[in-house]
C-alpha cells in the first residue's frame, strides 16, 4: 500500500521528457549548471506563473519544442513581472516584456536572442540550430536579422552577411 502511495507521490513530482525542461529561475544556477553538462541556456522574458509560454505566437509551445528544451537546454525562466525578472531583463537588454536569448554551451556567449514571440515553427528551429554543444559561437544571431552570423562546426566555416552591422557577441 504505502509503496503504491509512494509511486503515485513520486510521478506526479517528477516532470517528463515531454513536459520541457524543469524550468530555473535562479540565473547564477542556471549557468553554473549550463557549463557543468555542458548544454547551452535558454533563456526565456514572460510574465506570469507560466509566462514562458509568452514566446510562442500560438500561445503554447508544442511538445517538441518542449522536448527539445528537456533534452538539449538549460530552461531558465525569468518573470519580467517580478523585481528581479525586471532587473534581468535590462541587463540583457530585453525592452519588451518577453523573448528569449540562447546562449552557447558554456553559458558565457549569446547564440541567439529575440525580442517578441515567435511562430512555434520559428522557435523549433532556432532550438534545434543551438542546440549542437560543438557550435562555436562568433557573433550573436538575431530574428530579424539585425547583425551578420558566422559559426563554425568541425572546421566548416558558413558565414551569412546581412545588409546591416556587424556587432559582437553579446555575454550572457
Amino acid at each position: 500500500m504505502y509503496r503504491a502511495v509512494l509511486l503515485i507521490a513520486l510521478s506526479g513530482s517528477a516532470p517528463s521528457f515531454m513536459d520541457g525542461p524543469a524550468w530555473m529561475t535562479d540565473y547564477g544556477e542556471a549557468r553554473n549548471l549550463s557549463q557543468k553538462e555542458k548544454k547551452p541556456i535558454a533563456i526565456f522574458f514572460g510574465s506570469g506563473a507560466t509566462g514562458w509560454n509568452d514566446i510562442s505566437r500560438e500561445g503554447r509551445m508544442n511538445q517538441e519544442i518542449a522536448g527539445l528544451l528537456g533534452k538539449y537546454y538549460i530552461g531558465l525562466y525569468l518573470d519580467t513581472a517580478s523585481v528581479e525578472g525586471r532587473r534581468l531583463a535590462r541587463a540583457f537588454e530585453m525592452d519588451e516584456s518577453r523573448g528569449i536569448v540562447i546562449s552557447d554551451s558554456k553559458g558565457k556567449r549569446q547564440a541567439f536572442r529575440h525580442e517578441g514571440d515567435l511562430r512555434n515553427e520559428d522557435l523549433r528551429h532556432y532550438l534545434q540550430r543551438f542546440s549542437n554543444p560543438d557550435l562555436a559561437v562568433f557573433h550573436t544571431e538575431t530574428n530579424p536579422p539585425e547583425r551578420a552570423t558566422r559559426f563554425q562546426e568541425s572546421g566548416n566555416v558558413a558565414t551569412a552577411n546581412y545588409e546591416t552591422s556587424v556587432r559582437t557577441t553579446r555575454s550572457c
